[in-house]
């Protein structure tokens, strides 16, 4: 009887002991419990800056255009706003893409305005006027060729900081020019008057060089796709009108003389 007693102790005890292990925290495998930490995901480079020796885009830019006139008399009379469009092709000089020969094909307008007094007969129905005191706007159409040099840094999170510099070599197409006059009739002693008119100009010259700067940012879109935007400062080194006699002042006999000066927001798409 004792034996059985003993015996039937020790079983429960057993089991209570088993009970316990399988019911124990550290055995537990619905509890909750904390994860491991671990590392963040690393950032994917998008474009690595190894690239093609060839590549090509899209490029446009509206531009605020002014004039710097140097003859006697000649008055820059405010702003135009022109554009330039087309496309542009950078060579890859170094293993990275982070120096370019740029060039490309580009159409350009620009305009300007100015006052200047000169000795010019107008005929307006039976009678002849003179005028003195004008307001002249030019407008003229380019194609324009660049070459410059492309500097890009390397990529910050697929971003890249650009500058460039260069001449951009014009070729004129087309320019005229639209006046305002104020003059007084003599003939029939009638008060000041205003009229305008549009005209074909020829007296501005048939080539224009240009130097630039800028500075801008790049975005990588994908390993072969990039956008950017740059602003310029470009300022012409050459006379836009003829001269040698060719453009002159009636009122005066001097040569005209004036360059142009402009501001480019530019707008890029490259493919690699």
């Amino acid at each position: 009887m004792k034996k059985t007693l003993v015996l039937f102790l020790i079983a429960v005890l057993g089991a209570g002991l088993s009970f316990a292990q399988t019911t124990s925290p550290s055995n537990n495998k619905s509890r909750p419990h904390n994860p491991r930490p671990h590392n963040p995901v690393p950032y994917v480079v998008k474009d690595e800056c190894f690239g093609h020796k060839l590549n090509f885009g899209f490029s446009f830019a509206p531009t605020l255009n002014w004039m710097y006139p140097a003859t006697t008399g000649f008055e820059r009379d405010g702003m135009c706003i022109g554009m330039r469009y087309g496309i542009n092709i950078n060579v890859n000089l170094t293993p990275r893409k982070s120096y370019y020969v740029s060039t490309g094909f580009f159409m350009e307008q620009l305009g300007g305005k100015m006052k200047f007094l000169d000795n010019i007969t107008i005929p307006i129905g039976n009678h002849t006027i003179s005028t003195t005191d004008i307001r002249r706007r030019y407008n003229a159409h380019y194609l324009t060729i660049p070459v410059g040099i492309t500097l890009k840094t390397k990529s910050l999170r697929d971003f890249f900081v650009i500058g460039n510099f260069g001449l951009y070599n014009s070729f004129l197409l087309q320019a005229t020019n639209s006046d305002t006059y104020a003059f007084t009739n003599h003939q029939t002693g009638d008060p000041e008057y205003w009229t305008r008119q549009k005209t074909q100009s020829t007296e501005a010259a048939i080539m224009k060089e240009t130097a630039y700067a800028g500075l801008g940012l790049e975005y990588s879109i994908t390993r072969n796709f990039r956008t950017g935007f740059t602003i310029n400062y470009a300022h012409s080194l050459t006379n836009y009108f003829k001269g040698r006699g060719k453009a002159q002042n009636n009122f005066t006999g001097e040569d005209q003389i004036a360059k142009f000066g402009y501001l480019e927001l530019v707008l890029n798409i490259n493919f690699l």
